[in-house]
């Protein structure tokens, strides 16, 4: 049964028994910190079983993309050898909302498995968490399984957590018993054996608890379900196959590697099988992550998938000497992209990306390799790479530990990982890459603020809550600081990219000024020190800084017509990937495969200034999630959404996007709209800086009298300003050149006079000479020059621009008698010259000099010469 097949019964099973079918989130976890990937169906589901959030479904079907290469939940080590672990998978999910529980959960899960998948319910056995008696009666008294086909299990194999806090529960799993053959060997294997012979294929998760933080489980308002069935194992059942990557999946990839490397899979070692998996796990990975907007980078997210990208590469050389992944790609898009489009719309960039990262990772493999060897080489008798080794390999050639590790695994060796560690926290600490300690407030569910921002920029409110030290209090008393909460509020709260506003409140008739806001549960804190006592109930006015607020929506407006600017020339597959927006700039970041072009980057400007001067209307609007994306609403990048109750910003026929920042009412309140930058933030990303309003005018302003200073300086017309000074450094360059001849002319002139000035020090030939206006390439053209004339240790300075230049060389039959290090170091301590170089020659720079340094000089080399 094919894997489209598996995909359709399997939605319409659940459809069929009134299931809500939800299209699979992103890779990237929309502002969830306890998360790096999406590992599981139920992600985008937390809240929902937190209670929350409310849906208008009570029941949900899904095939949900999911990683597992970092974090609490990390195959990667794995992969490439086993017959089921994976970095990126698919996971076939039901889910209820307090709705059913675990009795239905059961049978829809044997229903579907024995009655539409046909699987020998005689191959099928059980696992349930070894204090759930309810699951076990389930299985044997409803669905009549014989009790020695139910297994009671710890905590580690059933009991299941999304990360270390958040929903969790005992789960249930269906596993099918492919035989002795595929195991450890013994009769006596059981679930819980880490072989192959029970493969598991359905987990059905029972939500009941909320971990905590400090480990302590708290009862959810309402239970629920969480089912969890890769479908890549699925069809390895189903397709009779001994592996997952034997399965139609991944039968195009390595059909392509066969291709690519003249080689039949079949035929080769278990040793190089496992290159065909590592390659065709790491490329589908790889296509899904950088479509989602995950780029390589040396930290979090795009660590993980530079560390994904750079095995693969090294798992390739075992193949073929040069990179197959951006044909690998294409075979990843055609097979998936049916299924999921944003592969398609994002071809190009994966593939920029791809190329990017192993071009970047090729040139500094054979360094790193040859260096890898010389350790191995070195530590032959302790067969250990010590951490600073291992860390001198990840930060200086790239490699990833994991990939060390692995290398040094191959010869035998063991790596430090403690010392390693050790030498990365020395590196953040010196660095200042220390974590934000971030002040963390939490408060009763009840306590609640209506946002009117959007209409009203003051208002008088209430004092509902009262915080300091992170604590409920009744009052706050003079000359404290804390948060106080209000009924209602004007105060934008940052998100979204947008920055929060400015502003102040007034009580009692004192104006006091805001020193932040914050988001504290369903509430806005606003922080101030307060000169006299507050107490709940006090009346409050709230002071929203207009001005800056106003010039904040002209900005955030401008960047939907950027973003929607830039789709309009460039394609669908720009997607942004980050986003700031202050009273001053917007700063947009986006996907793109290559640099913009200056024609390019006006045509943005053109089309975003044409859309405010048709001054079009904003129609903000609220409606549920996926009748917005029907309708081809963009959704702002890390932004959540509750599916039920989405706000729409659209600009008619141009744009429209989900956002809950504030905006103006027609596009024309913009004014004017300037890019000042554009930049590569990585191989794929783009940012765009720009202006508008007042700042984009102040900005056209200063540019106007630059330009005619300039055109009343030079004597023409502004539109020659460009062109005369284009001249002038022509001219200036061709004048340098004559001024660079002429002297050099001169010094040469010179050189004999200055060889007849040689003298001996300790039996060397020595010369000190100290000269003006020389920078170090001159400085290096004389003394070849004097010492093609004669052999001599040579030291020559030149003041030099309001500091000095110095070069010294050592002929190569005194280098036993004089230690230039120990020299550059003396400069260094006593003279201010700082310098490095080699044994034989050393040249830096430093104060300027003046006529007592040639007799010290001489004097260290008469007191330091063996």
């Amino acid at each position: 049964m094919e894997s489209i097949v598996i995909r359709k019964k399997f939605f319409d099973f659940f459809i069929n028994r009134g299931h809500e079918k939800v299209s699979s989130s992103s890779l990237i976890p929309v502002q969830d910190p306890t998360l790096l990937f999406t590992n599981a169906g139920m992600n985008q589901f937390k809240d929902v079983f937190l209670g929350i959030e409310k849906r208008t479904y009570s029941k949900a079907v899904s095939i949900q993309k999911c990683m597992r290469a970092g974090g609490k939940h990390n195959d990667l080590d794995n992969v490439g050898f086993t017959s089921r672990h994976l970095t990126f998978f698919e996971m076939m999910g039901n889910f209820s909302f307090g709705d059913y529980f675990k009795n239905e959960a059961i049978e829809y899960a044997w229903e579907f498995l024995t009655q539409n998948l046909l699987i020998d319910s005689k191959v099928l056995l059980v696992t349930v968490f070894d204090d759930d008696d309810e699951s076990f009666n389930i299985w044997h008294k409803i669905i009549g399984l014989k009790t020695e086909k139910i297994y009671k299990l710890g905590a580690a194999e059933n009991f299941w957590q999304m990360g270390d806090t958040g929903p969790c529960g005992p789960c249930t799993e269906i596993l099918v018993d492919r035989g002795v053959n595929y195991g450890c060997g013994k009769q006596t294997c059981t679930p819980g054996c880490p072989c192959d012979r029970f493969m598991e294929i359905w987990n059905n998760v029972f939500m009941q608890y909320d971990r905590q933080a400090n480990g302590e489980l708290i009862p959810l308002k309402q239970t629920g379900v969480d089912t969890g069935m890769g479908i890549e194992r699925l069809c390895m059942i189903m397709q009779n196959k001994d592996s997952v990557f034997e399965t139609d999946l991944f039968d195009p990839i390595i059909k392509k590697i066969e291709e690519l490397t003249n080689t039949t899979y079949a035929k080769q070692s278990e040793r190089t099988k496992a290159a065909f998996h590592v390659i065709a796990d790491h490329i589908r990975a790889s296509c899904f992550l950088i479509a989602d907007g995950c780029s390589p980078a040396n930290e979090g997210r795009g660590y993980v998938l530079r560390k994904i990208i750079r095995r693969a590469a090294l798992f390739e050389q075992k193949l073929i000497e040069k990179s197959m992944f951006s044909e690998l790609a294409s075979t990843v898009i055609n097979k998936m992209g049916p299924i999921y489009p944003e592969l398609i719309i994002n071809e190009q960039i994966i593939k920029s990306i791809l190329k990017s990262e192993i071009d970047k990772f090729a040139s500094n493999l054979i360094r790193g390799r040859n260096i890898l060897e010389q350790y191995l080489e070195e530590n032959k008798n302790t067969r250990i790479i010590t951490g600073l080794q291992a860390f001198k390999l990840y930060d200086t050639f790239g490699f990833p530990l994991e990939i060390i590790e692995a290398a040094a695994k191959e010869q035998g060796y063991n790596v430090d990982i403690i010392d390693f560690e050790t030498q990365m926290n020395k590196q953040k600490e010196s660095s200042g890459k220390k974590m934000k300690n971030l002040e963390e407030i939490k408060i009763d569910e009840s306590i609640i603020t209506e946002f009117i921002g959007y209409k009203e920029l003051k208002n008088k409110s209430e004092v509902i809550a009262i915080i300091r030290d992170n604590s409920i209090e009744s009052k706050i008393s003079g000359g404290q600081t804390g948060w106080i909460i209000t009924k209602q509020s004007p105060f934008f709260v940052e998100t979204g990219g947008q920055v929060s506003d400015k502003g102040w409140i007034e009580i009692k008739g004192q104006i006091i000024e805001i020193l932040d806001l914050k988001k504290i549960g369903k509430a806005i804190g606003i922080k101030i020190k307060v000169p006299f006592q507050i107490n709940i109930s006090d009346e409050v006015i709230s002071i929203v800084d207009s001005e800056f607020r106003i010039n904040t929506m002209k900005n955030h407006t401008a960047t939907h017509l950027l973003q929607a600017a830039l789709i309009e020339l460039l394609g669908k597959q720009v997607k942004q990937s980050g986003s700031v927006v202050t009273p001053d700039y917007l700063r947009f970041d986006f996907t793109y495969h290559r640099n913009l072009t200056l024609e390019e980057i006006q045509q943005v400007e053109n089309i975003v200034n044409r859309k405010i001067t048709e001054n079009i209307p904003l129609n903000i609007y609220y409606t549920n999630y996926k009748d917005a994306v029907n309708k081809g609403v963009i959704a702002i990048f890390g932004e959540k959404y509750n599916p039920d109750n989405v706000r729409v910003i659209d600009i008619a026929g141009f744009s429209a996007e989900l956002c809950g920042g504030t905006h103006v009412f027609r596009t024309g309140d913009i004014g004017s709209f300037k890019i000042t930058e554009v930049s590569a933030l990585s191989a794929g990303n783009r940012r765009i800086v720009a202006l508008t309003g007042p700042k984009s005018l102040e900005l056209f302003q200063n540019n106007f009298n630059i330009v005619k200073h300039l055109s009343q300086e030079f004597k023409i017309k502004s539109e020659q300003v460009i062109d005369s000074i284009k001249k002038q450094k022509d001219q200036i360059k061709e004048l340098q050149i004559k001024i660079n001849k002429a002297k050099k002319q001169f010094w040469l002139s010179q050189i004999p006079k200055w060889s007849q000035k040689i003298e001996e020090v300790n039996k060397i030939p020595f010369l000190f000479l100290g000269l003006e206006d020389y920078d170090n390439a001159d400085l290096k053209e004389i003394v070849m020059e004097l010492n093609d004339k004669k052999s001599a240790l040579y030291f020559i300075i030149s003041n030099f621009e309001n500091a000095s230049n110095f070069i010294c060389i050592i002929p190569e039959e005194f280098k036993n008698k004089i230690s230039l290090k120990a020299f550059n170091d003396w400069l260094k301590k006593e003279c201010n010259l700082h310098g490095g170089g080699k044994d034989n020659i050393i040249q830096g720079g430093g104060q300027s000099f003046d006529a007592s340094l040639e007799e010290k000089i001489k004097n260290w080399f008469k007191t330091n010469t063996k």
